[in-house]
């Protein structure tokens, strides 16, 4: 095979096993020139808790100009093969690739604790000038949650566009300055601590330019605190699709309106309860009602879709929204 085209197969094998230009490299002396003269077959690195800093020097150097993106799994906190303590290694993987900020595409992220993952950003990207920084998608994964810091925020990075987090403490994100940011995906898995409406809310508000938003978790029950007052509504000026995999679903579609929701996906992890058709129905309607009151536009959401609530036809609810959503394309529904 010609090399371009081999070069092009090592490329997809590394954006699948980053590795990947190692192990074909040591194949036959063709392979290695391949993988060695191929910039684009080292834009994918991988870091776990017993690489040492000069995998990363290696990885930059070979990529040449082209971008790269990072994976960094720090999540097993054991001591390496040797008996030594791995995070004096990691503590030097990880700072080195305070150099190369300006190339960095994508960082992923996981770590035992939140604290853990703190660190390891900060190490990385405190105190870099803005033009420095090319960071673009940021995911962040902890397997252990535990109690907010507030005095541990993370570095402001003016350039995230995308955004995913599992298990992070919701209340620090917004130090990472989200006025960029257009997807936003949050995974609370379903054994850990439900996550109260109001944080989400307040993540949302610290991301203006937002146009997905995703919610994969538990909602806390908040009706106590609720009731005391009104609760503001959130207004998400640019939001297009709106994803939701969650019980409570009530606590954050009340307290919210976007302007310009084309996409709307429902999970409803209690749909199984007696009021459930009815109840989400009603919310539906007064979500449709604020986002266009005077019925005067046309272009609103496109596409529903509703999972986990069988839908009774004799709600009036339900046939209030219908004759609201005047542009709706599909319109699905899945008990």
């Amino acid at each position: 095979l010609p090399h371009e085209i081999l070069g092009e197969i090592f490329r997809q094998a590394s954006a699948v096993h980053p590795d990947a230009p190692i192990v074909l490299g040591a194949v036959s002396r063709v392979f290695r020139h391949v993988a060695y003269t191929t910039p684009l077959v080292w834009s994918h690195l991988k870091l776990s808790d017993t690489d040492e800093s000069r995998k990363t020097t290696m990885w930059f150097e070979l990529s040449k100009a082209c971008q790269v993106n990072v994976q960094i799994d720090l999540a097993p906190t054991a001591k390496s093969a040797h008996g030594v303590d791995a995070t004096v290694e990691v503590r030097a993987a990880v700072e080195s690739l305070r150099l190369y900020t300006d190339r960095i595409a994508s960082l992923s992220l996981r770590t035992d604790t939140h604290r853990q993952a703190r660190a390891a950003f900060a190490a990385i990207y405190s105190d870099v000038p803005p033009m420095n920084t090319a960071l673009r998608s940021l995911r962040i994964s902890v397997t252990v949650a535990a109690a907010l810091d507030p005095r541990a925020p993370f570095p402001a990075i003016h350039s995230i566009t995308e955004l995913e987090t599992t298990n992070v403490a919701l209340g620090t994100l917004p130090s990472l300055d989200l006025t960029r940011l257009q997807s936003l995906r949050v995974v609370q898995p379903l054994l850990s601590a439900p996550i109260a409406a109001d944080d989400i809310l307040e993540l949302v508000r610290a991301a203006p330019s937002l146009r997905r938003l995703t919610v994969d978790a538990r909602i806390a029950d908040e009706a106590a605190t609720t009731a005391k007052a009104d609760p503001c509504v959130v207004v998400i000026p640019e939001l297009a699709e709106l994803h939701l995999r969650a019980n409570n679903l009530v606590a954050l579609l009340d307290r919210v309106t976007a302007p310009e929701l084309r996409v709307l996906h429902l999970d409803d992890l209690d749909g199984k309860r007696a009021d459930a058709s009815a109840e989400i129905g009603a919310t539906l309607h007064h979500l449709l009602v604020r986002m266009d009151p005077d019925e005067k536009r046309k272009d609103h959401l496109r596409v529903f879709e509703l999972v986990g609530v069988e839908v009774e036809c004799s709600d009036a609810a339900w046939e209030q929204c219908l004759q609201r959503m005047k542009a709706l394309e599909v319109f699905t529904v899945n008990s």
